[in-house]
């Protein structure tokens, strides 16, 4: 009875999730075109063509630099800023209120917001820096080839940054007052205690949100899309994007799905690790 329950919810998954992914896989190893009524199977083609690709490494090392830089900002300025809501002054309720606006922002107005203010005529930030130095006034953030990737990952810290912080805040708020009264009676300054006593009692949270974030970022199709496209001249692309663009641009359903079995696999082994890395860890302690 109690397995014939979950049957609903199972065809739901297997609807939405199961019958897509199978199809892409299908679809990989065809020849299939948005150009074309009928596909060709054409074995492990596409798979092979695309690691002989520079472009896939190119476009999986720029992946990883995204989703890299992207979690460790998200994690180090999010716990910087639980740190700093977790002590107790005047107006804690509202600033905390306030730090949660970027994440509950839709992506497509974030990206507008974003694209208006970095804009490099009318822009506000490049207004204010142009007071500063005049030669800062007219930087093109989304189509600098040298600024672009650092600009999207900027965007995307600014609207993670909140999440993590929440979820730090209640790890920090769950750490035994008596362990730090402790390490304060022993003579630990701040930075002792934080690094003794807050950090370990936080390290399977910080684990666990590394993770959570790691697939959030790695799988970021939108934010990107919305603000450069990928471009420009592919100092942008991501996986996604560019599986997106393939098939959609490109109209390669086939090639598009062995873009997409090869991020996936790439994600998969990220896991792996992560997993192979807390079970070692908890043999440890």
């Amino acid at each position: 009875m109690s397995v014939a329950l979950l049957v609903p919810a199972a065809a739901v998954i297997v609807l939405l999730m199961g019958v897509p992914l199978a199809t892409v896989v299908a679809d990989s190893f065809t020849d299939r075109s948005f150009l074309r009524p009928v596909a060709e199977f054409v074995g492990l083609e596409n798979y092979s063509e695309l690691l002989g690709d520079p472009a896939f490494w190119q476009t999986l090392g720029r992946s990883l630099l995204w989703t890299g830089a992207s979690v460790v900002l998200q994690i180090a300025l999010g716990l910087a800023f639980a740190m700093l809501l977790n002590q107790r002054f005047r107006g804690r309720g509202l600033l905390r209120g306030l730090f949660l606006l970027p994440w509950v922002t839709p992506v497509v107005v974030v990206a507008l917001i974003w694209k208006w203010m970095l804009n490099d005529l009318y822009g506000v930030i490049n207004g204010l820096l142009g007071t500063v130095n005049p030669a800062w006034g007219d930087l093109a953030w989304f189509s600098d080839q040298s600024l672009a990737l650092g600009t999207v990952i900027g965007v995307n810290v600014w609207r993670g940054v909140p999440f993590t912080m929440i979820i730090l805040l209640a790890g920090l708020q769950s750490v035994p007052k008596e362990l730090v009264e402790a390490a304060s009676v022993d003579g630990a300054g701040r930075l002792r205690t934080f690094l003794n006593v807050t950090l370990p009692h936080l390290r399977g949270i910080l684990l666990t949100v590394a993770m959570i974030f790691t697939m959030f970022n790695f799988n970021n199709f939108d934010l990107v899309y919305l603000g450069t496209r990928g471009g420009p001249a592919d100092r942008t692309m991501i996986l996604p994007v560019k599986t997106y663009d393939v098939a959609f641009n490109g109209l390669q359903v086939g090639e598009a799905g062995a873009w997409a079995v090869l991020t996936l696999i790439t994600i998969a082994l990220i896991a792996g690790i992560y997993f192979a890395y807390m079970r070692r860890a908890e043999r440890k302690y």
